[in-house]
């Protein structure tokens, strides 16, 4: 067992305002299973980035492990998988055996990589991580690419692995494997053993704690306030209504009196406000979306199924959605759910096998999947330039973008921000129904909270397609699972 020291280690980017650390000092013990989370800016890619040398900042870092970091980007996509996974220096034994335990057969160890799906790969990469015994794995969000069933497989492979940091905002996935929990919080670390369930226990009863702290210092530090001003205004008034130098004599070392005591309240009142906890606190999402009532039935399938090549994409489907219905559509990548929307939205002209209904209104508040393309090609500038965008800069703050994140050019803003920005055009007008693919991605957890809030108490009509299992418990009121057609091209089972 060995340990990773961080002694007093800060960090600034240039022209920044606020250091992204200040003085950090902690143990990480190698064996454990560490879950890093908070929320999009606090550094969590900058962390590792400064364990694995990549930054350099204030401080020390000890360690005596090799580290590596998911996603690599300089893989050869041309390249074997095989040869991707020995090129670290493995053996072609031990590239199949890990291969193996993260659920991918001896057929894919000739396949070319970037013949593989986003998920397929992203198993690789994990999987090249642990083949060198001696490494420790620095894994910065692995979820974007992986289905509900990836995140399944990856979760239980990495339950049995020791010695790793995994940075994730899905709470349902970190809790498959993580034993301790490490949150970068906007002016603290909290390093706590257990799963996410047991570090949101253990900061809500802090965070509340700290709350009643703050409410009595607060308390007190008014009362302070009205007593200095009380005794200024009665000095100040002796002061005026004096009329011979005996009084005023009496005036001024009233006043003087009352300012040494007002400069004694104002360090008490400083020493108060010092004591205040800073609570991490989460705002409450306002938004224009509509509240809308059930019965009008929109869209009904009776075994159904999406085309493409003349081949069904799923089994056949049956269902009804009404409005003020929360529909999940559920299912492994690629097996049709966004070519589903696209061609009930009016998007693509898909044949397809049963019957449709589509009744949508024309009123859409729509999030694609590939949200970046609206935010970098010139989309989202041209929008800001047609509309108020002061309810997209409010909820993009409420959802944790810094003011001067906001101020920033959209070609800095992080994968996180951009996302943010998308969710806010979507919840800044009064739709009549929202579409969202993937709206988790790239969130952190608190934003994913705000979302689940929002949709719980406004309960608009929805149609929703992610794999975040804690989410869609929370925010749908029916699903549908979509799943794949066998390779004949026929229904089986």
């Amino acid at each position: 067992m060995s340990t990773i020291q961080i002694d007093q280690l800060t960090f600034r980017y240039p022209g920044a305002d606020m250091p992204v650390f200040d003085k950090l000092s902690l143990n990480i013990d190698t064996n454990w299973r560490l879950g890093l989370i908070g929320r999009n800016g606090r550094g969590k890619t900058t962390f590792m980035n400064l364990l694995r040398g990549r930054l350099s900042g204030q401080g020390i870092i000890k360690n005596s492990v090799t580290f590596n970091y998911f996603p690599d980007s300089h893989i050869d996509g041309d390249q074997t998988v095989m040869s991707v996974m020995t090129e670290t220096g493995a053996e072609e034994w031990q590239a199949s055996m890990e291969l193996d335990r993260i659920g991918l057969d001896e057929t894919y160890e000739q396949r070319v990589f970037e013949t593989l799906s986003g998920g397929e790969q992203t198993r690789v990469l994990l999987a090249r991580g642990f083949v060198n015994e001696n490494d420790f794995p620095l894994i910065d969000e692995p979820t974007n690419h992986l289905d509900i069933e990836g995140r399944e497989a990856v979760g239980a492979y990495l339950k049995q692995k020791q010695g790793f940091i995994c940075v994730s905002h899905d709470e349902s996935f970190l809790n498959l494997f993580v034993d301790h929990v490490m949150s970068l919080n906007r002016s603290s670390v909290d390093l706590v053993a257990g799963n996410v369930d047991a570090w949101q226990t253990d900061k809500s009863r802090r965070d509340n704690a700290a709350e009643t702290q703050n409410e009595h210092l607060r308390h007190r530090i008014k009362q302070l306030s009205s007593r200095a001003n009380i005794q200024r205004d009665w000095a100040e008034k002796r002061e005026r209504e004096s009329n011979d130098s005996a009084s005023r004599r009496i005036a001024k070392k009233l006043m003087r009196r009352a300012k040494v005591f007002e400069q004694r309240t104002d360090t008490a009142i400083e020493q108060r406000k010092g004591l205040l906890n800073d609570v991490d606190q989460v705002d409450k999402l306002r938004t224009n979306v509509q509240q809308t009532g059930g019965g009008q039935l929109l869209v009904s399938f009776r075994d159904f199924s999406v085309k493409r090549a003349d081949r069904p994409l799923f089994k056949p489907i049956s269902l009804d959605f009404h409005r003020g219905d929360r529909l999940a559509i559920i299912g492994p990548n690629g097996v049709g759910k966004t070519s589903l929307i696209s061609l009930i939205r009016g998007r693509e002209s898909l044949n397809y096998d049963g019957y449709l209904m589509n009744a949508l209104p024309k009123d859409i508040g729509y999030l694609s999947q590939q949200f970046t393309d609206f935010i970098t090609d010139g989309s989202f500038d041209t929008w800001r330039d047609h509309h108020d965008a002061t309810t997209v800069w409010n909820l993009m703050h409420q959802l944790g973008v810094s003011r001067p994140r906001l101020k920033a050019p959209t070609s800095e803003w992080s994968m996180g921000e951009m996302k943010k920005a998308a969710l806010a055009v979507s919840l800044s007008e009064p739709h009549e129904i929202l579409i969202w693919d993937e709206p988790t991605n790239y969130l952190d957890i608190d934003a994913r909270q705000q979302l689940r809030t929002l949709l719980q108490q406004v309960q608009p009509t929805m149609i929703l397609i992610d794999h975040d299992r804690h989410f869609i418990a929370e925010t749908s009121t029916q699903e549908v699972i979509l799943k794949k057609v066998e390779n004949d091209g026929n229904f089986h089972g």
